[in-house]
């Protein structure tokens, strides 16, 4: 089982037991009391809660809605516990304790924003469904006190949930240092091994032949024209290491899953959802249009990250006989790209240039969509015609 399954199967489960127990609890004397007449409609506020707990976790764990459906769950947790507060004797129920549950969970998602927010509705909740129609002195100063233990969670909460963003920033930086410092040693030694041994036998056999051409200058031709060969595999071997200079994930495990796992790194990181989907059937992608387009989807990703503020993307990839096309969506804020020259550092902010000459340099092109408040959508697409897939083969085929 999978590390994110198995966090899910344990907030079903004891989500649903919190709920079940909630039927026990009731039947105790003092609970009674303060729900009355209402026991009947707490039945089916709860009946009704264990009900969409287990469909959620049944489309939640197997995947048939999306990330953008949180926020759905979330109101409805917000609205059953304030049901629950409202039924079971107002400010003095005991249920007003699990208002830290979304609250808790916003926390451990490392979303500092919906902490707030969770927060805040929480406390206007909590009032609506306490609020006698004569407040006494002891209620107000109850409600504040409460209120305010509530406010002071969640400020922890918001400061752990931006902890772990800064933690897990820190770490992804720190993992690409080490696979950077890997790559470079890795890289010196195969220039080291390889090109520097052609450059110096090269070196060595021109100068015996410069000492050769006054004694005998046929021997001395012979030998610089040799040099010929040795020069192309110099060139040969050059052209290997500039492409193993291409990201390293993307030569080691194949686009999609390199680009899998970048997604999965970024989400972690930025908290901001990207699913990855594929249209048609997947084939080899050529090494240099491998290589541009994960350098662009990088670079997209990071200008969501930067600008869009949503938490919400979408990469497409869609592979068919004659043409490669990666898309990148987001709901965010959006822009104007015909106003970029108008607005001071949007254009090398957004890196929209440097993407475009990527494509451009592998016969593709890029297309930028974007409406302001409509959100932004880029569009890389290559004609596969002239590009060879076999490379990519080549170089770890050797490696082995």
């Amino acid at each position: 089982m999978d590390t994110d399954k198995a966090r899910s199967t344990v907030f079903f489960a004891a989500y649903f037991l919190l709920l079940v127990y909630g039927l026990v609890w009731v039947q105790f004397g003092y609970v009674r009391e303060r729900v009355g007449d209402s026991m009947n409609l707490f039945y089916v506020l709860d009946s009704l809660a264990i009900c969409y707990v287990c469909l959620r976790g049944y489309l939640v764990m197997g995947k048939r809605v999306a990330r953008s459906w949180e926020p759905v769950w979330l109101a409805i947790d917000l609205i059953i516990i304030t049901g629950l507060v409202r039924l079971t004797g107002g400010i003095r129920s005991e249920a007003a304790l699990v208002y830290f549950w979304p609250l808790a969970t916003s926390s451990i998602q490392r979303r500092p924003r919906r902490t707030v927010a969770v927060g805040l509705v929480s406390a206007v909740l909590y009032t609506a469904a306490t609020w006698p129609a004569d407040p006494s002195s002891y209620y107000l100063t109850t409600l504040g006190t409460r209120i305010l233990v509530l406010l002071l969670a969640t400020l922890l909460a918001v400061y752990y949930a931006r902890s772990e963003v800064v933690r897990v920033e820190q770490m992804a930086r720190l993992r690409e240092k080490v696979v950077l410092a890997d790559y470079r040693t890795r890289l010196s030694q195969e220039m080291h091994d390889g090109i520097q041994h052609y450059l110096v036998n090269i070196a060595a056999r021109l100068e015996l032949a410069r000492k050769l051409m006054g004694k005998e200058p046929e021997q001395a031709a012979k030998i610089a024209v040799d040099q010929r060969f040795a020069v192309r595999q110099a060139a040969d071997e050059l052209r290997y290491l500039v492409r193993l200079l291409r990201s390293p994930a993307v030569e080691r495990e194949g686009f999609v899953d390199a680009l899998r796992h970048h997604l999965s790194l970024f989400a972690e990181r930025s908290s901001i959802s990207a699913p990855l989907a594929i249209q048609g059937t997947t084939t080899p992608v050529p090494p240099e249009v491998a290589h541009a387009a994960f350098r662009i989807l990088q670079e997209a990703l990071t200008n969501v990250e930067k600008h869009a503020q949503t938490d919400q993307a979408a990469v497409t990839l869609r592979f068919s006989p004659d043409l490669f096309e990666c898309v990148i969506a987001d709901k965010g804020v959006g822009f104007d790209p015909s106003n970029t020259a108008e607005r001071p550092g949007i254009e090398g902010g957004l890196g929209l240039s440097s993407m475009r000459e990527r494509a451009e340099s592998v016969g593709g092109s890029l297309r930028v969509n974007s409406v302001p408040g409509q959100g932004t959508e880029i569009t890389v697409s290559v004609p596969m015609a002239g590009h060879d897939t076999t490379f990519g083969e080549d170089i770890r085929n050797e490696e082995d």
